[in-house]
């Protein structure tokens, strides 16, 4: 498919704070998927948020996520690693035996952005009622046809979901891609019940990686990462949706995106900035 560049980018102003007074951060290419397109981080003179300016819009974005985006894995018995099977086994685990001590009890949670579903698969088998809500055609027919998951094909805007219809919501690495976050949390809060749990899982742009290895960190992930939120706005933002945060850690214990950045850097012409 080819598209003009007028049809394929919108240039926006801050989505956090409104202004229009971007920075120029730096201008790099697709890391992950080698796209012909040079894209360009920002960071807001009055607010400090970065995001990408031009950017993809709504309408375009889809064909940066081809079918082998790395976020669209298969079924976790379907590896055919054992190691990796186990590795993958052991991430499953922490994310959702996080989720689960922090809510103390089974109920209802909305994955937005679940991708083929493997986290809400690791929830279903804890006991929790699951819904998953995913903007890949491709992955949400994964998560519904293998492992029988009940998935919207969508954006969280385009779902009627009930209000306060939710013990948990989780979004894991996806408020960095969309295009109106501020609007995605309205809805988000809507949707959670008092005493409810959001559960964020969220590139730092501020994290000593992304300060050591500059444009060739996959944190940045251009094209698909609209929107960086240092960690201190953040806490601001949701505020000032009524969801205050309880706590920021990492849990996980990958080092997926490390190494990946690190070859990264190896591979890049000699001189390139960092």
């Amino acid at each position: 498919m080819t598209s003009s560049p007028a049809t394929l980018f919108e240039t926006v102003a801050c989505p956090m704070c409104g202004a229009d007074r971007p920075e120029i951060l730096f201008s790099g290419g697709d890391l992950l998927h080698q796209a012909a397109e040079t894209f360009r981080l920002v960071t807001c003179e009055r607010c400090g948020h970065i995001y990408q300016n031009p950017r993809p819009t709504e309408a375009a974005i889809g064909r940066f996520y081809p079918d082998n985006y790395i976020a669209f894995q298969g079924a976790i018995e379907d590896e055919p690693n054992p190691l990796r099977r186990i590795e993958r086994r052991y991430g499953q685990s922490m994310r959702c035996g996080a989720v689960h001590r922090a809510a103390r009890k089974p109920g209802t949670i909305l994955d937005i952005g679940c991708a083929t579903g493997i986290f809400l698969d690791g929830m279903r088998r804890r006991g929790w009622q699951t819904v998953g809500i995913e903007p890949s055609e491709h992955a949400a027919d994964y998560a519904r046809n293998r492992l029988g998951l009940e998935v919207y094909t969508g954006r969280l805007e385009d779902v009627a979901l009930p209000e306060a219809g939710f013990d948990a919501i989780s979004m894991w690495d996806v408020l960095e891609h969309v295009h109106e976050p501020q609007r995605v949390l309205r809805e988000v809060a809507r949707l959670l019940r008092p005493g409810g749990r959001l559960i964020l899982s969220l590139p730092n742009p501020d994290s000593l990686e992304a300060r050591l290895l500059g444009e060739h960190w996959l944190g940045w992930d251009l094209p698909r990462h609209l929107n960086l939120f240092r960690p201190p706005l953040l806490r601001g933002i949701l505020a000032r949706h009524g969801m205050p945060v309880e706590r920021i850690r990492s849990f996980t214990a990958g080092h997926s995106v490390l190494t990946m950045s690190l070859v990264q850097r190896a591979r890049a012409p000699t001189g390139t900035s960092a």
